[in-house]
């Protein structure tokens, strides 16, 4: 018997679905089983099931195919080994941290945010002897796609733009936003199966957030606050000549996409940074909208 994460039990399902609307079809159960049907209860009995199977299918096989697709290179034995038997923190450390060297080595700071996603998320928290543990103990590969991919399919997507927000906040945890991180950051998304338009929309959200943690009132730079309509554009994935119109209707659909779900998986926390997401869709709706 498959496991409900292999394609062949999805394309079993969908098969074994199929199998029974053609029965359906053809009243081949009654006949051959010689069982009386005259009204063909049993007939729609059977086609609903096989639909139902049929049609549950598709959804889990499109996504199965598609990770396969974002899966790549097919890593070590003892790469294979260690992520299977690391626990979600763990693997989430791992990309997390694949992120911060793309650049070298770990600076302070990025060691830092790690370390705070990674210890204050979980709900099965993390002690910080075990996370040193992990951090003297990498993961052997480059595959950053891949590892994205391999972590995607036991997240909800509301998980996955919260993943994909931490690891925006560990390339700018240093400060110095490079092209290595720009390019490390779109290989995570394609991994996780976020689209460019999403991934690039997460991109500012994350970054209104690494702002407004790093200044407050006074510390504003010179014009920061002349631009707030510019930033409040980037926050919706708008061009700076959006009309009215464009902007009220982003701001419905993005209410639509990005209103807060639980997220079993990451913890409390992170359900929290999904409403401060929201709230910021909010804000930036609110700053075109005044003016």
């Amino acid at each position: 018997m498959f496991a409900r994460t292999t394609v062949h039990y999805w394309l079993g399902r969908f098969g074994l679905g199929l199998v029974l609307l053609t029965a359906a079809g053809t009243g081949f159960v009654p006949r051959v089983l010689k069982i009386p049907d005259r009204i063909g209860v049993l007939t729609v009995l059977l086609g609903v099931l096989g639909f139902h199977l049929a049609l549950t299918a598709i959804a889990p096989l499109v996504r199965l195919l598609a990770l396969r697709a974002r899966l790549g290179p097919a890593w070590d034995a003892e790469a294979n080994q260690r992520f299977e038997r690391a626990s979600l923190p763990r693997r989430v450390y791992y990309l997390l941290a694949a992120v911060a060297e793309v650049d070298g080595p770990m600076s302070a700071n990025e060691r830092e945010a790690v370390r705070h996603f990674v210890l204050e998320r979980f709900l099965d928290r993390v002690h910080v002897d075990e996370l040193r543990l992990w951090e003297t103990q990498p993961l052997p590969v480059t595959d950053r796609v891949g590892l994205a991919a391999r972590i995607a399919p036991g997240l909800d997507d509301g998980e996955l733009d919260s993943l994909f927000c931490w690891c925006c906040l560990v390339a700018f945890a240093d400060g110095r936003f490079q092209r290595t991180e720009h390019d490390v950051l779109h290989e995570v998304a394609r991994g996780l199966g976020i689209n460019a338009p999403r991934a690039r929309l997460l991109f500012h959200l994350a970054r209104a957030q690494w702002l407004r943690g790093q200044r407050t009132g006074d510390d504003r730079q010179p014009g920061e606050q002349l631009d707030a309509r510019g930033q409040a554009l980037a926050v919706l994935g708008l061009p700076d000549d959006a009309t009215p119109e464009q902007i009220r209707k982003r701001h419905r659909e993005l209410v639509r996409k990005f209103h807060p779900d639980a997220q079993p998986h990451l913890g409390p926390m992170a359900q929290r940074e999904a409403t401060e997401r929201f709230t910021s869709i909010q804000r930036a709706y609110e700053t075109l909208t005044s003016t």
